[in-house]
């Protein structure tokens, strides 16, 4: 079996801690422990993309955009944090573009 990625390490890790944080908010009786967990899992999930596509060129794209999508989430209860998952989503998509353009073969 191969090692993990640095990347996919950091992002289980931190996903799983802030599923631990929502699990005690939730335990606490706050709400915003919907918002942690969504976050949490948007942690883990990039931690999974990193890890099956660790030698493609749209692995960056992909985790940025992923990790985009979860401050999205999280903005819906502060609205600058809104617009801030608005920018990493479509630098992500940038970078998508921009990796897909220099991985396909030029024709001659």
């Amino acid at each position: 079996m191969r090692e993990a990625p640095l990347s996919a390490v950091v992002f289980s890790l931190v996903g799983a801690l802030l599923l631990i944080v929502a699990l005690i908010l939730g335990v606490l009786g706050s709400f915003s422990f919907l918002g942690v967990a969504a976050v949490g899992m948007f942690f883990i999930a990039a931690a999974l993309i990193s890890r099956a596509a660790a030698l493609s060129p749209v692995r960056p794209a992909a985790v940025l955009g992923l990790a985009g999508f979860a401050v999205l989430v999280f903005g819906l209860t502060a609205t600058p944090l809104f617009y801030f998952g608005w920018g990493v989503v479509a630098a992500a998509a940038a970078l998508a573009i921009v990796a897909a353009g220099r991985a396909r073969p030029t024709a001659k």
